[in-house]
């Protein structure tokens, strides 16, 4: 079909405003969060109902057009950025429309949303209602819930509630043939076969668009008390890390670690953020724990097992937030590492995941096998040490330019990965595969489970409609 043709019926489904085809405003839409892969399309659509969805899928069905399922474009691993060429196009659909807050069931403790809605508003609407969605990180200000799914996002709650996929109780996807698959029950038990929303989630847009989902919710807790611990090395944040679950048990949500060079770069980039603990410390956690009783209570116990680790000599310092303020300050400091990184300097990313028993070796090895490549630079780790999740950047040496820096990323990032892997890890935790891994999907990868997955996406795509060449070829 002629672009002029093409261009008539994207008008007629989902009007003139929702149709760009403005190259200015296209290119915004072209590039991912670290700006590191860009592409083309002649179109950015925004749809707003299930219907339009529907419609614009069929004639890209028809029309061997490839449809790239867009949310908040914050992904780090290029899945979101389209490759239109001349023998085949691809078209941008974008859920920033599909915004709406469906259905709240409070007694069921559900919440049924559209894609397009923003986390931290699914946060928002769920503690109006005196309930909690715990899904948290650190672009939950831009990130669509639609995005989050489609990667199975982790966040900062994983050790208590899960990965992404645990939160979902039921979905709405546009198939790739345009049909709807809808299955929005609240239901917590249903034996009916495979559990097809499991296909969909992490499958980062190959496999359907995702337009509405039905959401757990659980309890608010009455508050959180929040600690930034800081310790000699990471033997010693597993050893506090097994202390603090047998004395918080279920109430421990999150156990975040950060090194120095993490937290000296959010306090040379953001000079507005405060550091609660010198930057100069090897290590730091911060420790958060939700409290579902009295919180005096709960602020004394956690004060008391502070007390006793610093008398066992197993941390060096320690500050608890005494109110909100102070909270959301210790938080924006483990936020605010990635931005910070970015601003800093060039580097290559790591988003790996071992037994937490091996996050000393796997910090260890890594740091001494960049280095023996690569030479002296700054070497960034932080992450989700309570469920194994970390985040490794090598920056580039101050005396090496940038063609060079980059002609090693293969190397390097191979290196990391075969790591990971030997210690009995993965060399993606939850930033998913994208561009950017699809070459390590296929390297560690079992062959089985290669044609056990280019089968689901041949049986529920044949033509290679949705996001084409994400994942694998």
């Amino acid at each position: 079909m002629e672009l002029a043709k093409l261009h008539e019926v994207f008008v007629s489904i989902v009007g003139e405003d929702n149709c760009i085809t403005d190259s200015k405003t296209i290119a915004t839409y072209l590039e991912d969060w670290r700006g590191k892969y860009q592409g083309t399309t002649p179109f950015v659509l925004l749809p707003n109902t299930t219907e339009s969805i529907s419609k614009i899928i069929k004639l890209c069905f028809d029309n061997d057009i490839g449809v790239v399922p867009q949310g908040g474009n914050t992904s780090l691993c290029g899945a979101n950025v389209p490759r239109s060429t001349d023998e085949r196009m691809e078209i941008i659909m974008s859920s920033s429309k599909l915004n709406r807050v469906i259905e709240l069931d409070a007694d069921n403790q559900s919440l049924i949303v559209e894609s397009g809605c923003i986390l931290a508003r699914i946060q928002e609407t769920a503690s109006e209602n005196g309930l909690y969605f715990p899904l948290s990180l650190g672009a939950e200000g831009s990130s669509q819930i639609g995005g989050n799914i489609s990667t199975n996002a982790g966040g900062t709650n994983v050790l208590k509630y899960g990965m992404t996929r645990g939160l979902v109780m039921g979905l709405e996807v546009v198939l790739p043939d345009g049909s709807i698959y809808s299955e929005l029950k609240g239901l917590r038990k249903d034996n009916t076969g495979y559990d097809l929303k499991q296909f969909f989630i992490g499958a980062e847009g190959t496999l359907g668009f995702i337009t509405k989902i039905c959401l757990k919710l659980f309890l608010q807790p009455l508050s959180h008390t929040v600690a930034l611990v800081a310790v000699e090395n990471p033997k010693q944040a597993i050893k506090l890390l097994k202390k603090a679950k047998q004395s918080f048990d279920e109430s421990l949500c999150a156990f975040e670690l950060m090194n120095s060079v993490s937290i000296k770069c959010v306090e040379d980039q953001m000079p507005n953020f405060k550091i609660p603990l010198e930057s100069s410390y090897p290590w730091q956690i911060l420790i958060d724990v939700e409290n579902v009783n009295s919180t005096s209570e709960s602020n004394e116990a956690i004060t008391s097992f502070l007390e006793r680790q610093l008398k066992e000599a197993l941390i060096l310092d320690a500050t608890i937030a005494i109110n909100n303020q102070q909270r959301n300050e210790f938080w924006q400091l483990r936020h605010g590492i990635t931005e910070s990184k970015k601003l800093s300097s060039t580097g290559i990313d790591h988003d790996i995941s071992v037994p937490i028993s091996n996050i000393p070796e796997v910090i260890e090895q890594s740091r001494n096998k960049l280095e023996q490549v690569l030479g002296k630079s700054d070497f960034y780790v932080y992450g989700h040490v309570g469920d194994g999740n970390l985040h490794i950047t090598k920056s580039k040496p101050k005396t090496m330019d940038k063609v060079s820096f980059q002609m090693k990323e293969d190397e390097l990032t191979r290196i990391v990965h075969q790591i990971a892997v030997d210690l009995g890890g993965s060399f993606s935790g939850e930033h998913g595969i994208g561009v950017k891994l699809k070459n390590e999907l296929e390297y560690f990868s079992d062959p089985v489970k290669m044609q056990l997955l280019k089968t689901i996406k041949k049986a529920i795509d044949p033509r290679n409609i949705m996001n084409p060449n994400k994942l694998f070829d």
